[in-house]
Formats: structure tokens, sequence, C-alpha cells
């Protein structure tokens, strides 16, 4: 038995770590910015701790975190978000003499954030991402609209970045006029990409565990609703069977980025068959609970490949299991309804079979009231 830290027990990603690797009989611990944190709230967290917003505090997150692991009582850390992942690792020598990491080397952490590393290793890979411009500031992103046309996704080069002592994130935008591209800059700015926004046949995402040199443990989920609409993270999605050619062309652009851990990569798969790559996150990811019930158990293999020293083989993941991210797919009926669509706003409050939830669990119920309350909290402040 290990025992593990996961930080960012605000994250649904997190609820899903921690329920996996408590049930491989591991003791699982959760350090989050408040006592509304939906992991802190599940039976599968056995150690609650608060630690200073990264967001807010950088500086003061990672101390906290170095005085949690100092005496040596946690076999390993895993970082929960693009805005932890980095500052754990430019940490690693105050936090690895005392328990395990497994991040690959800072320079490699960083390269796989990167948005436009991912332009060429993607193109690399045989998983070219859409036409897409880099700009420096909203004239250049005009310019580039002209370009490729409208409607476009702005993204930021990295999804969190410091300032003077904190790590802002910085959201993806869709664009259909210039008002919109220049809001989009603005809040994924000042240097973005300008990316065509294709309407694909399927918007795939493909998780697993890069260990040993290959993937394994690798499951692929089809995305049917998104919050934020058409530039979000998976409100519904299904498991299906890997398009032939995903999987190779996954394999290069591991090697080409020289990631090792959990990953997820969404893809665009177009009319004329081609895949397109658009963001890859080293990191656990939203729709993990989904991976997990399909048979693609990738923390409990992950945390195998570091106290073992190879990681844990998992079963084909089975096709045809759903997903629902529950105050997601609720903002994207609410999101629809504004506008008339009567339609589409049932078709996400319609209940489905075979489906996994992000937060809710007979067996485990705490962390779907406290999510609900930290979403009202947080409009509570912003109000």
């Amino acid at each position: 038995m290990a025992s593990v830290l996961l930080t960012d027990a605000e994250e649904r990603s997190i609820v899903a770590a921690a329920r996996s690797l408590q049930r491989a009989g591991h003791r699982v611990a959760a350090a989050g910015r408040s006592r509304l944190a939906p992991a802190h709230w599940s039976r599968a967290c056995r150690e609650r701790h608060i630690v200073p917003d990264p967001r807010r505090d950088a500086p003061g997150f990672v101390a906290g975190l170095e005085a949690l692991v100092r005496g040596g009582g946690y076999d390993v850390l895993v970082p929960g978000s693009d805005v932890s992942l980095p500052l754990i690792s430019e940490a690693r020598a105050r936090l690895e003499p005392h328990t395990q990491l497994g991040l690959p080397d800072d320079d490699v952490v960083r390269a796989s954030g990167d948005k436009e590393v991912l332009l060429s290793a993607g193109a690399e890979a045989g998983l070219a991402p859409p036409p897409t411009v880099i700009c420096a500031d909203s004239d250049e992103a005009s310019a580039a609209a002209r370009e490729l046309g409208y409607p476009l996704i702005v993204k930021p080069i990295r999804s969190a970045a410091g300032e003077l002592g904190a790590v802002r994130q910085r959201p993806a935008g869709f664009a259909a006029t210039e008002a919109e591209l220049h809001r989009a800059v603005g809040e994924a700015g000042p240097r973005v990409l300008v990316q065509r926004f294709e309407r694909p046949l399927a918007h795939l995402s493909c998780g697993g565990v890069a260990a040993g040199g290959r993937v394994r443990g690798l499951v692929v989920a089809r995305f049917h609703r998104t919050w934020p609409v058409r530039s979000g993270a998976a409100a519904f999605a299904e498991t299906v069977e890997p398009p032939d050619g995903l999987a190779a062309g996954l394999a290069r652009l591991l090697e080409a980025l020289g990631w090792r851990g959990i990953f997820e990569l969404e893809v665009l798969v177009l009319e004329d068959g081609r895949m397109c790559a658009i963001d890859f996150n080293p990191r656990v990811f939203g729709w993990l609970a989904l991976a997990i019930a399909a048979g693609a158990d990738l923390p409990r293999a992950w945390l195998e490949s570091l106290l073992g020293g190879g990681a844990a083989e998992t079963g084909p993941a089975r096709a045809g299991l759903r997903y629902r991210w529950e105050d997601g797919d609720a903002c994207w009926a609410a999101w629809h309804l504004r506008r008339g669509r009567l339609r589409q706003a049932a078709a996400a409050l319609r209940p489905a079979r075979n489906v996994t939830h992000a937060h809710f669990r007979l067996t485990d119920p705490g962390p779907l009231p406290a999510r609900a309350l930290w979403v009202l909290s947080r409009r509570y402040r912003r109000s």
C-alpha cells in the first residue's frame, strides 16, 4: 500500500483518481484551497489539507506542499491541474527529496503544455492541427481572421501562465465576429493561437499512460457535448473504438514530446479522414472517471509503474459507456434554452443508460453536494 497526495481537490479528475487509488488499497490524501473541494468530501479521501490557492499565491502553494511531504509521509505527489503541474515541476528540487513526482524533465513538462509545440509535434506525428496562425496582439489576430475566415478558435500559448507570484488561467474562446475575436484575444493573450474552427465528423479524446516506451490503457471517448460550448471540456461523452491510425499517431506524438505519465489528447476527425490534434493535457483529465469505468484504470497503472518499475496492464477499454459532468451538462442545456433551442436543451436533460458521473455515486455521495456548494460559492463571490 502506498500513501498518495493529490493536489487540486476541487477538480473532478481528482475525485476520480482518489476513488481509483483507494479502491486499489492505497491511502489517499487531497490538498485543495477550500473545505468545499469535492474530493475532500469523498469517502476515498482519508486526509484533507488546505493549501494556498496557486492562482493567487504560487510560492505559498509550493511551500504548503513542501511542508506536507517533508516528513516523508507520502510516497507519491500527483499534480491535478494545468496550474499546479508547472509549479510542482519547477519546485522538484524542494519536493523530490521527500516524495516521488514521476515527472519527466522540466523542459519536457514545459514543452508538453505548450500549444505552439503541439503544432509542430502534431504535424510530425501525422496529426497536424487545423490551420493556425500565431499572433502577438489583436491586430495580428484580425489579419489572421482575414486569412483563415470566421469562425475561429482563439487559444493561449499556455493554459496557465505565471504573473507576479500567482498563476493566471487563460481560457480558449470561440469567435464568429471581430468583436468576439478581440474579446477572446484579451482573455487568452497577449500571445495567442488563432485557429480555424472545424466542424468535424467527431470530436475525440484519448487518454492513457505513457510508460516503458509505449502507451498503456488507451481509451477513446467521443465528445457529444462540451462546456463551454464549442471550446470547452467534455460535458457528455461516450467511449468508442479507436479509429485506424490514431494509436500509431499518438505514439509518435508522445515520442516527439518525450512525455511519460497520464495524458489526454483531443483530436478532431474531419470529413476527409484526417485527424487533427487540437489539445494535449499532460496530467489527469476531466473525464477520467469514464476511462476508469471502461476498464482503463490509469491512476492505478501509473502509480504501479512508479512503485514497481512497470506500468500495470489494463484490459481493453469497453466501448458504449457514457459520461456526464453534472453541472457542465446543465450549463450546456441552459445555454441552449436561453437561445430557444428546446430540442438541444432536452437532450442534456434526458436520462441515459450506462452513465458514469463526474461527482455522483451512490456509494460515495459527498462530492456532488460539495460541487454544488462550490459552484454557488464562486458565483456568490463574483456577484
